[in-house]
């Protein structure tokens, strides 16, 4: 193919991408459902997971503060609540985190609270002990959605935070490897592509196992990568999320290839989508002949997509060491699981080097914390 020809499939690529993915389509269950309780002004009606809720007293507004009794809405969250008839306190605790209030005042103490003032007193009317909606819902971890419309309150749980280390001592843990920016009718004898787990070739003859992504590029562009579904996650959830890794390369820098440096114009990329990551066939388009392509964008090369960001390239740290050298990595982004409570990870090299590379990934961390 043409270098002419491949920069065309290349603006193709990021203009289909979108349209290129596949939705995701899994239900979830009942156990990915999120603890929640709604509320509305003047009503003896709340509503949390399990069905209606018949309350002694109606919800009301202090002060434009909206004020619901301390019991329906720990049972809507699930946490613990614990009353002091002598203290005249509230206690409760909600995954690890607690409060205690006290009735007839505005201050709080808890997990994590410091220096912090209710906007109104805890207060006791008819035998129920009222709290201020949103400030105790920030502090046991949960969201709040007031509509004015309605004069409704909705009080939902957050996710947990999620971390996962990945080391392939003793497998590849889940991890699938792909190739794209290749001809479908590409000739695999002199491609040469593999995915695998092996023993890492360090000089020092150390047992380190790592994902092994080998493959030639003879299309003047190849993309190979491994990827990671991340379940378990709140279904359609914002989630900072942070990925650390290592990756082991034997290209020294400063060095001359066809198409870029062996080292230098291998682009490692890395990303959190919502959709897996798969290879999809892009067919004729302007005459190209068709093409495997990743269904996210990734960008191309040394230029950076939507989902996917440049880390580093492949220059191991030290020239005069002979061997495979690692080089950690770190990447960080924000995006919403999908309605399956899932995320993937994705790293991948993006190659203009016109020949062999190898690259091990190993040690790889990623923390998923929900954005409040």
């Amino acid at each position: 193919m043409m270098k002419n020809n491949r920069k065309k499939v290349a603006a193709m690529i990021a203009a289909m991408t979108m349209t290129a993915a596949l939705p995701a389509t899994l239900a979830f269950g009942a156990d990915h459902v999120l603890p929640s309780v709604q509320f509305q002004i003047g009503s003896l009606s709340a509503v949390d997971n399990d069905g209606t809720i018949a309350l002694k007293q109606a919800p009301y507004i202090e002060q434009g503060v909206a004020m619901v009794p301390a019991r329906a809405f720990a049972e809507g969250l699930d946490a613990k609540l614990t009353w002091d008839p002598i203290e005249r306190t509230v206690h409760m605790e909600r995954s690890g985190l607690t409060v205690l209030l006290t009735v007839g005042e505005n201050s709080v103490t808890g997990t994590y609270v410091k220096n912090v003032k209710l906007p109104a007193k805890v207060v006791i009317k008819q035998g129920q002990a009222f709290i201020p909606a949103k400030s105790v819902a920030d502090l046991l971890g949960a969201s709040t959605t007031w509509e004015q419309a309605s004069r409704k309150v909705m009080i939902q749980a957050k996710g947990e935070s999620v971390s996962h280390t990945f080391k392939f001592d003793q497998g590849q843990d889940g991890w699938e490897g792909g190739f794209a920016d290749l001809p479908v009718a590409y000739n695999p004898d002199i491609y040469n592509l593999s995915f695998d787990r092996e023993l890492i070739k360090l000089e020092d003859n150390s047992t380190n196992y790592g994902l092994k992504l080998n493959g030639m590029n003879r299309s003047d562009d190849l993309f190979m990568f491994a990827a990671k579904k991340i379940s378990g996650l709140a279904p359609n959830t914002t989630y900072d999320a942070s990925l650390a890794f290592k990756l082991y390369t034997d290209q020294a820098g400063g060095m001359v290839g066809v198409g870029g440096a062996l080292g230098e114009a291998v682009h490692i990329k890395a990303g959190f989508v919502a959709t897996k990551p798969e290879v999809v066939r892009l067919d004729h388009v302007h005459e190209v002949e068709p093409f495997y392509i990743l269904n996210a964008d990734k960008g191309n090369q040394a230029t950076e997509g939507a989902d996917l960001k440049i880390v580093g390239n492949m220059v191991k740290p030290d020239d005069t060491v002979e061997g495979f050298q690692s080089k950690t990595m770190n990447h960080q982004a924000t995006l919403k699981s999908n309605a399956a409570g899932e995320l993937f990870v994705i790293i991948g090299s993006d190659s203009g080097y016109e020949g062999l590379t190898t690259w091990y990934l190993d040690d790889v961390q990623v923390d998923l914390v929900p954005k409040g």
